[in-house]
């Protein structure tokens, strides 16, 4: 075990592959020299059967670890942020874990407090995932876990603590460890590994910490700060959408007018722009895109665009650059534009 995240053993890619290819190839050579007995005639007792079953689902499993690394190695997974409710994530996969390890598994024990983050859900799910299964493949003793939100710092922290088996120092981290470290790049989450002669302590920190209040979802203290005094335009002929908007960005500090159609808009930015602009989706098309390519030209810098899609929960941001629009749905509009609104605007700070 290591001292330090940062102190684990630095593996490039080209030894992933080989990783990949020789825990593949070990449990598929066992399974082929089995099933050729059986080629042959040969019946195998049921033990042996259960063998098989196990390589190929070993093999398998391998497999599929190898592409979800490869993809997140690669920079390919297409993100869509949302709130996550961390705490009922874990008990799920906790679920999973307990039944899939059988009674031979050892003691999870865990403190969750609530938390939710924004993030993407399936990353989030691989993540954590890959944590259990690198805590319980290397834990001697059982597994005491805790989840707690840090409201001041917008964060939310996982701490797993255990002691370790004894492992050889030219041993590679098992692929668990690679995915956990890849993920958590991607999901831009801290990966902390403090590893003693005693006890090892493994802590994920999150940022973008979600605060839950009356039912609503609103952007953490520390990131709505960057919304104070912002000027935001928000576009919809339907009242009913209006009224959604006003609620989900209530209590945020912004500068918010209202207009019913992209003439006024067009109007309204005349006198001055808006530091983003929300609009609904039945208003997207060719007079909408005009205006867009107008402000994109103007000396100014054209504000952020924030779509309401008709359906949905999450939020789908857009790269740095990309000439795409971000989009909320009007499902989850109150979880998600607050932080919509924060990702778009801190990109052009």
């Amino acid at each position: 075990m290591k001292t330090s995240a940062s102190a684990a053993k630095t593996a490039t890619l080209n030894d992933i592959v080989a990783q990949v290819a020789a825990e593949v190839a070990a449990p598929l050579t066992h399974a082929l020299e089995r099933i050729q007995a059986l080629v042959s005639g040969h019946s195998l007792p049921a033990h042996e059967l259960r063998a098989l079953q196990a390589e190929v689902a070993r093999a398998r499993r391998v497999g599929i670890l190898g592409q979800q690394i490869a993809r997140l190695a690669a920079g390919t997974v297409r993100q869509v942020q949302e709130p996550i409710d961390l705490t009922r994530t874990m008990l799920e996969l906790l679920g999973e874990h307990r039944q899939t390890q059988g009674d031979a598994a050892l003691p999870i024990h865990d403190v969750l407090a609530d938390a939710t983050v924004l993030g993407d859900t399936s990353l989030a799910g691989a993540l954590l995932a890959a944590m259990l299964d690198w805590c319980s493949a290397g834990a001697l003793t059982p597994i005491e876990l805790r989840l707690e939100a840090r409201p001041s710092a917008a964060q939310a922290v996982l701490v797993c603590q255990f002691t370790a088996h004894p492992q050889a120092a030219d041993l590679p981290e098992p692929l668990s460890w690679h995915l956990m470290q890849f993920a958590a790049q991607a999901m831009g989450a801290h990966l902390q590994l403090e590893a003693g002669n005693t006890e090892t302590v493994l802590t994920l920190c999150f940022e973008r910490l979600v605060n839950m209040a009356s039912g609503d979802t609103q952007a953490a203290p520390s990131d709505t700060r960057l919304l104070a005094g912002r000027q935001v335009l928000v576009m919809a002929p339907d009242r009913d959408i209006r009224n959604q908007v006003r609620l989900a960005v209530q209590g945020l500090d912004l500068m918010v007018d209202y207009v019913t159609s992209v003439d006024a808009a067009r109007d309204y930015c005349d006198d001055g722009l808006p530091h983003a602009v929300i609009y609904a989706s039945t208003l997207a098309g060719a007079p909408l895109d005009r205006l867009r390519r107008a402000l994109l030209a103007a000396d100014a810098g054209a504000p952020p665009f924030i779509e309401i899609a008709a359906q949905g929960h999450g939020f789908e941001p857009v790269s740095p650059g990309d000439t795409a629009v971000a989009k909320v749905g009007l499902d989850g509009l109150a979880q998600a534009l607050p932080a919509a609104l924060v990702i778009e605007l801190s990109r052009r700070r």
